[in-house]
Order: C-alpha cells, then sequence, then structure tokens
C-alpha cells in the first residue's frame, strides 16, 4: 500500500495529461463473464448487463423494487402479480418491447437448454400470461415474496430469448437499456453508446469505454494521466487522499450496501460451539480497523442487512469486550494455560486473498485475536484458488466480502441449512459456513411465503437468531467509492455499486 500511495505523490505531478478518447472510460478490475444477465454470475456482469438490459422492475437504495421498465406493478393475490409496461418501449434495434419479449424471457430462463445459473430463483413461478401488449401476469406456485426484486432480470427480445440465440446475445446484446452495445473487439474492453430510444432519454455521454485493468497501481496511474474518467469501487482507501488532492480528479462517496465479514467453518473443531465464534466477536475492535485501513470509508455492522435496508432491525451485537470473551473461551473449554502472552487457548487458520488490503486486515484481525489467546496462522491466497477453498470447505476462518446486499431473502441464501455447499449444488450454496439451525430455517422459508409487514417481523426474529448463533463475524458495511475525473459531471455513486448512474450523467469538454 505504502508503494501505491509513493507512485501518486511522486507520479502524480509529474503525469502529464493526455488528450482522453471520445466519451467516458471506465476502468474495471476483471472482465465481465456475460453481458446477458440471465447468464452472468460475477457482479461485474450483472451490472453491465444493467446498462443494456433492464427489468421490468429495478431496486431503489433501500432495496425495495421499485417499476423500470413496468409503468406499475400490483399484487393481485399472494400468487398472482401483474406488471403493465410503459407506452412505446423499444429495444435497441428499433422494433417494441411488448409482453410478449416479457414472456419469452421469463419462459427461456427456466429452459434447461440455456442452463442459467438464474433458473433456481425462478422456481415458484408456474407460468408467464400475456393479457395484452402492455400487460403481462405472473402466476406462482405459492406465495414467494422475494420475487419481486428478481424480476429485475434483464428483458430481451423474443426472437432472441431461445437458447439457439444464446451465443448472439452474449456476444452482442440487444435490450431496452440507457446504452447500446457497440463493440468489444476482446474481453478487456467493451465500448457503449446512447440509445436515442431510451425512454427516460438518450444519456448525455457519447459513448462508454470500459477497460480491465486488473493491477490497482496501473488504474491509480491511468487516472492520474487522463486516461480514464471512472474507477468505481476498485481502489484501496489509503490511495485516495493523494487522488483527492488531484485537481483533475474527485472522490465521490456515500454510505454502501456491501459487507465485510469474517467467516467460521461451524462443521467441526472449536467453531463449531457458539460460545467460541462469540469470543472471536468480542476479540475484534472493528473501529480501528473503519479508522486507520478504511480512512473512515464503512459503517460497523451488526448483521447481514445494511440500516438503509428496508428489512433491517436492531440487534444485540457483540461489542469489542476481552473479558467476555475470555469468560466464553473459558466455558467453552479453552482455559488460558499459562496466563497473558504465553500459550494460546486454541490456534486457527485464517485465509484470505492476496489483494493487499484484505491482506493488511487480515493481519490486524491476527493481532487482535492473539491478544485474547486466539492464536492465527493467516495463509494468502490467489484469488481463484482461496474461493474455491472457501466454496468447499476447506478453511477454519476467512474474510470475505457480499458485494452488495439487497433482497433479505440472502439472508436464507447465506444462512439456510439447504444451501449448504455440496457435490449437490456443485458446491454453489452460499452457506459456507454450514450454518445448521431449524428455528432459523423455518424463520427464513416463512419470510419468503407471507406480504411484506409479516416479513418484516419475520425477518426481525430471523435477525435476533443470528445475533445469538453468530455464524459469521460482521465487520462493516463498506462505503460506495468512486473517483471521477472533472470530465465527468452529475455522476453520483449508487448504494449498491451499480454503473446505471452513468445514464443521468454527463461529459463536459472533450
Amino acid at each position: 500500500m505504502a508503494f501505491v500511495m509513493a507512485l501518486v505523490v511522486t507520479l502524480g505531478s509529474g503525469c502529464r495529461a493526455e488528450p482522453p478518447l471520445e466519451g467516458i472510460t471506465v476502468l474495471i478490475e476483471a472482465p465481465p463473464d456475460s453481458l446477458d444477465s440471465r447468464l452472468a454470475l460475477t457482479a461485474m456482469g450483472q451490472r453491465l448487463s444493467q446498462l443494456l438490459t433492464p427489468g421490468l422492475v429495478t431496486v431503489d437504495d433501500s432495496g425495495r423494487p421499485v417499476p423500470d421498465l413496468a409503468e406499475s406493478f400490483q399484487e393481485l393475490s399472494p400468487t398472482l402479480v401483474e406488471f403493465t409496461l410503459r407506452p412505446g418501449l423499444t429495444f435497441h434495434d428499433g422494433n417494441p418491447l411488448t409482453a410478449w419479449d416479457v414472456k419469452a424471457t421469463y419462459d427461456s430462463v427456466r429452459e434447461p437448454a440455456l442452463a442459467s445459473p438464474r433458473a433456481e430463483r425462478y422456481s415458484a413461478l408456474e407460468w408467464v400470461e400475456v393479457k395484452n401488449a402492455r400487460t403481462v401476469r405472473f402466476h406462482l406456485r405459492q406465495p414467494f415474496a422475494p420475487l419481486l426484486a428478481d424480476l429485475s432480470l434483464g428483458i430481451l427480445p423474443a426472437r432472441r430469448a431461445s437458447a439457439a440465440f444464446k451465443q448472439a446475445q452474449d456476444e452482442a446484446p440487444v435490450g431496452a437499456g440507457p446504452f447500446r452495445f457497440e463493440s468489444q473487439p476482446d474481453e478487456e474492453h467493451l465500448a457503449l453508446v446512447p440509445f436515442a430510444g431510451y425512454f427516460r432519454g438518450a444519456p448525455a455521454i457519447p459513448r462508454l469505454h470500459f477497460r480491465v485493468v486488473r493491477d490497482e497501481t496501473t488504474r491509480v496511474l491511468e487516472l492520474l494521466k487522463g486516461r480514464a474518467d471512472l474507477v468505481l469501487n476498485a481502489l484501496s482507501p489509503a490511495t485516495l487522499p493523494a487522488l483527492e488532492r488531484e485537481p483533475s480528479l474527485r472522490v465521490l462517496t456515500r454510505p454502501g450496501t456491501g459487507l465485510a465479514y469474517l467467516g467460521m467453518n461451524l462443521r467441526e473443531g472449536a467453531l463449531a460451539d457458539a460460545r467460541v465464534r462469540r469470543a472471536l466477536c468480542h476479540l475484534i475492535d472493528v473501529e480501528p480497523l473503519v479508522t486507520y485501513k478504511l480512512h473512515g470509508l464503512a459503517r460497523p455492522a451488526q448483521g447481514l442487512l445494511p440500516r438503509t435496508n428496508w428489512a433491517w432491525a436492531p440487534v444485540s451485537g457483540c461489542r469489542y469486550a476481552p473479558e467476555e470473551a475470555a469468560r466464553l473461551l473459558d466455558e467453552a473449554g479453552y482455559p488460558d494455560p499459562d496466563g497473558p502472552g504465553g500459550a494460546p487457548r486454541l490456534t486457527l487458520q485464517l485465509k484470505t486473498s492476496t489483494d493487499r488490503l484484505r491482506r493488511s486486515i487480515a493481519l490486524v484481525l491476527r493481532e487482535q485475536l492473539g491478544r485474547g489467546g486466539v492464536a492465527v496462522e493467516v495463509r494468502s491466497l490467489e484469488f481463484a484458488t482461496f474461493f474455491n477453498d472457501v466454496r468447499r470447505g476447506n478453511f477454519e476462518l476467512f474474510t470475505l466480502k457480499w458485494a452488495s446486499v439487497v433482497e433479505p431473502d440472502l439472508m436464507r441464501g447465506a444462512y439456510h441449512s439447504a444451501n449448504v455447499p455440496s457435490e449437490k449444488n456443485h458446491f454453489g450454496g452460499l452457506n459456507r459456513g454450514a450454518l445448521e439451525d431449524a428455528a432459523l430455517d423455518a424463520l427464513l422459508d416463512e419470510a419468503s411465503r407471507v406480504p411484506t409487514p409479516e416479513r418484516l417481523r419475520l425477518y426481525a426474529r430471523a435477525q435476533e437468531r443470528l445475533d445469538e448463533l453468530v455464524p459469521v463475524v460482521p465487520l462493516w458495511h463498506e462505503d460506495s467509492v468512486a473517483v471521477v475525473s472533472r470530465r465527468l459531471q452529475d455522476f453520483e455513486p449508487s448504494p449498491h455499486g451499480f454503473f446505471t448512474p452513468l445514464a443521468r450523467a454527463r461529459q463536459v469538454g472533450p
């Protein structure tokens, strides 16, 4: 990190701005896995596809679904939702967008031939009925309240929806979004241009260039040289003060919905005991980490949901309390063998990625836990290896981050016993620590079936239960941080890290 900061200070004043490309250049840290929202698994793929193929709904800052391509929607019964499309919608190719396109999109995502990784999310959907060109109904097999948020799936033309056109849609997508596809010469470059027929009006930015730059130092230098206009949530907090001093750049922040957490393996060993997990939670002092490692760009967390989420409820949490941690470890059978500073009460291994910030945070956690008698060995692994270990349960402790937390049903994905990674689900389950609690399962299942007011009550109880079980140590919700050039105006970071604010931004100067 010191190396990056030194480069900013040393090269910042010496960098001479170069003539920029026409339009706005956005640097991203990894290529999208797909531009088809039915197929994209990564956050990058989903966020780019939102610019091309919007859905019936989107989500507001609190995570509530709000109309997007739809003009309105109403729940006619617990198993029937009706949408009315906005008048005059058109696709990028000039053809009208109708209820038949909506039906074809949702029929295709459930077709085995498409092999969409999102198909399971629509298992409650029985059929899609077209009432007329602007009215479409979703019939459910059983009540499933989270479906509304999942109806943000990008709508594509019916003629392109079948599996036979899967490659064509992935390589040159057609949608009704604010930007239309122009070119993707290789996986590291993507160009989009404004769509004149966008229902909210054509964006003011004449062209968007997305360029993959994997190295953080290079991203910083590209900004300083004037060869980039936006980097979103892809720079370490330690670089930001120096970038803020650059006249050609601005640093924009707002509270984000992503969650950084310490994961624990509950399958066996010391961490199978909730008293040990709570003790670890009491040994971690989040405030200094937020202040010094994140430069204040985060909010200490008490659970998965940020305070801005409509289903958030207060819980007791586990404040920094080393004495309470010692009591819990004694009670769990891990006494201090020879007093402070001597042999540890227990030893654990913590895995993290090779990212400089994440590794430095892991080293601070090691120090904090060590002061409480929990010795920690930190292993830093290349991300693919690290993530594969996490998916397969090959860890004791790990640090990871949910990129954004929108729908509270994510709690069911992350903590329900049916979602433990296994061969059966191709190790795709999100309950990576393997929490199993029948009472929590029942609360989360019921919350997915009832109307919103009842969901609020059930999610509040679920958050209380999770606070008792401590399946992970919630650390903080990281701010959404954008570094933008002076050429990019009226861009406001989304709390979810979306690129969609680019549709409302404008370019000034050449």
